[in-house]
């Protein structure tokens, strides 16, 4: 049980700092005028999509076929 703790705590925080990070580069590309369609979180096939002006979406990671 303790084993799983960490590892769901770690897949946790793992994925806020990726979201932060991918965030800090949507903000920069924002700030330097760049026209943003859409803010992926990952690539490939869309796991979840949501349109509030912009497309933001959480994508699955998936491999090179």
């Amino acid at each position: 049980m303790n084993l799983l703790n960490t590892i769901v705590a770690f897949a946790v925080a793992l994925g806020s700092l990726i979201v932060v990070h991918e965030f800090g580069h949507y903000l920069a590309a924002r700030l330097c005028n760049v026209k943003v369609l859409r803010f992926s979180v990952g690539f490939g096939r869309v796991l979840a999509s949501r349109r509030l002006g912009r497309e933001w979406l959480a994508s699955v990671i998936e491999s090179w076929p």
